[in-house]
């Protein structure tokens, strides 16, 4: 068929950049124990960062919510978790999605008009890239980790918007406080994706609540240190009920499974309480330990501490090699980092033990040729 060669051409093109994707085959999985084609590994690679993703107990609702919320799919289980969420994120209303992809696809396009200027940060998110560009505001890619001029002006009722995330999936690293301070007092609006920082905080609050910034609108995701699935936005009730109206993703797309979202009101008992705060508690004597046992420079400061290796080929053979010792760590290769930053990307939860941490470190040292044993003294933000 012509289209299947077009596309076995393509995939050709990618093995040669060592750039083809294969899903990893996990089965039996039980905390960070699963086994991968077959074989036992530990893994440093999920989300799950507060060890959470199996602690969640089975709930009674209906498994579809049967047709979007705007029609007859709107149900109790929905209203209670945009309830707590809200409150927890310190704003007056919140709406759900299904997924964060979902939402920052639909809500972007949704809330930004053409007379508008974002500035948004360039290690963004794909679905922050995908969302921005499906909307009709000026653009503006800051170099990473910068703030926008704040002498900037827009005309006829424009707003200026920074959008970024909170702690950068990839990388690690964390958006800066004080800029984002500064740009709320002089009038920005801030669109804040808290993925990778949602729940890691005390009472389970996200970065920005525990560093005194109130986001415009605030997006957390529920599948990492909640150990669910889905997405929120929280804002202003105004701004929710524009969203629940206009955003695309949301009203022409089946609601959020009601099992789901009892799920994560279940999940929020956890993440708020003593389960929670003990998880907490493990994550950070985690991230301490593996700073100590890379002897980097100080304690990463998320959950996610990159090894950036530069080549494809040899961030998957790093990540083959670590396989035959019993660790899965993904290699993280383009279009998901820049060219020439293929990466590991290690990712620590509250459920891995310091022996466990102790063994990935001395396969990574095992694993690593000589010269790229230089990364593990310097490879976190």
């Amino acid at each position: 068929m012509p289209l299947d060669a077009r596309l076995r051409h393509r995939l050709a093109a990618l093995d040669a950049q060592g750039l083809r994707r294969e899903l990893p085959e996990i089965t039996h999985r039980e905390g960070v124990h699963y086994r991968l084609a077959g074989k036992p590994v530990v893994g440093f690679c999920s989300n799950d960062y507060l060890g959470l993703a199996q602690s969640i107990a089975p709930v009674d609702a209906p498994s579809g919510a049967a047709s979007s919320r705007l029609v007859c799919g709107d149900l109790a289980p929905h209203r209670e978790a945009e309830r707590r969420l809200a409150r927890l994120a310190g704003h007056e209303d919140a709406v759900l999605f299904p997924s964060g992809f979902q939402l920052n696809v639909g809500v972007l396009p949704s809330i930004l008009s053409s007379e508008d200027i974002v500035f948004s940060d360039a290690l963004n998110h794909a679905s922050i890239i995908d969302g921005l560009r499906l909307g009709s505001a000026q653009r503006e890619i800051l170099p990473h980790g910068s703030a926008p001029p704040r002498d900037g002006r827009v005309g006829g009722g424009g707003l200026r918007w920074w959008v970024t995330e909170s702690v950068f999936s990839m990388d690690g690293d964390v958006a800066p406080a004080t800029a984002l301070r500064a740009a709320l007092d002089d009038g920005f609006c801030l669109y804040m994706d808290d993925a990778h920082g949602f729940g890691l905080f005390d009472g389970g609050r996200g970065w920005p609540q525990a560093h005194g910034i109130t986001p415009t609108l605030y997006v957390g995701t529920l599948s990492k240190a909640l150990g669910c699935a889905g997405a929120f936005v929280a804002g202003s009730a105004t701004a929710c009920t524009w969203i629940r109206t206009r955003a695309r993703s949301f009203v022409f797309s089946t609601g959020t499974s009601p099992r789901v979202a009892e799920s994560i009101v279940h999940g929020l008992d956890l993440l708020t309480g003593e389960v929670g705060e003990n998880a907490r508690a493990r994550l950070r004597s985690n991230l301490a330990h593996l700073a100590r046992a890379l002897r980097l420079p100080s304690t990463p400061t998320s959950p996610v501490v990159p090894i950036v290796l530069g080549d494809n080929e040899r961030s998957v053979r790093v990540a083959e090699d670590l396989l035959e010792h019993g660790w899965h760590v993904q290699a993280i290769r383009p279009p998901t980092v820049p060219v020439g930053a293929a990466r590991l990307r290690l990712t620590l939860s509250a459920a891995h033990t310091h022996a466990q941490i102790d063994g990935l470190v001395c396969a990574l040292r095992d694993v690593l040729g000589a010269s790229d044993r230089a990364f593990l003294g310097s490879t976190a933000p």
